[in-house]
């Protein structure tokens, strides 16, 4: 699973940086002052806490093991999921990646722009929705992941 979850990440990394360009000095600032007033930082910790218990409820029932074990395997998955969020993806790591990307991808009068809806009422909202949405984006996935493939 957190193989899964990585390749995940690596493919959104790459996508988004064929379109990359060096960005200025000026979108660098812009970026960072939007990154800020999207609140990303508490964002990704309440989305990290979603994914493991993403993760956690994902893992196979194999059957093999008891429900005891079945419950411990999915706590060490899900500490050691966190472990490696905190190391690998922490804020102070991915914050210069989040505003790298966001300057690459948008003109510094763009961030602005952004900056100032994220700063309006409804992109207040929107920060505040923004964990529910990914929680119910999750659920739905993982409904959809259980269900067959529809016949082409």
């Amino acid at each position: 699973m957190v193989h899964i979850l990585l390749v995940l990440f690596a493919l959104f990394a790459s996508s988004a940086s064929v379109a990359a360009q060096e960005p200025t000095p000026g979108q660098l600032r812009a970026a960072e002052r939007l990154v800020a007033v999207m609140q990303l930082e508490s964002n990704s910790a309440q989305v990290t806490e979603q994914m493991v218990g993403y993760m956690r409820q994902a893992a196979p029932d194999t059957g093999v093991l008891s429900t005891e074990s079945a419950r411990e395997h999915r706590e060490t998955m899900a500490r050691e999921l966190r472990q490696m969020f905190a190391e690998k993806m922490s804020w102070e790591r991915m914050k210069p990646e989040y505003v790298r990307l966001y300057a690459s991808l948008y003109t510094e009068d763009e961030l602005r722009q952004l900056t100032a809806f994220y700063e309006s009422p409804v992109g207040q909202k929107s920060i505040r929705i923004q964990p529910e949405v990914t929680a119910r984006l999750l659920g739905i996935a993982q409904r959809l992941m259980a269900q067959p493939a529809p016949q082409q």
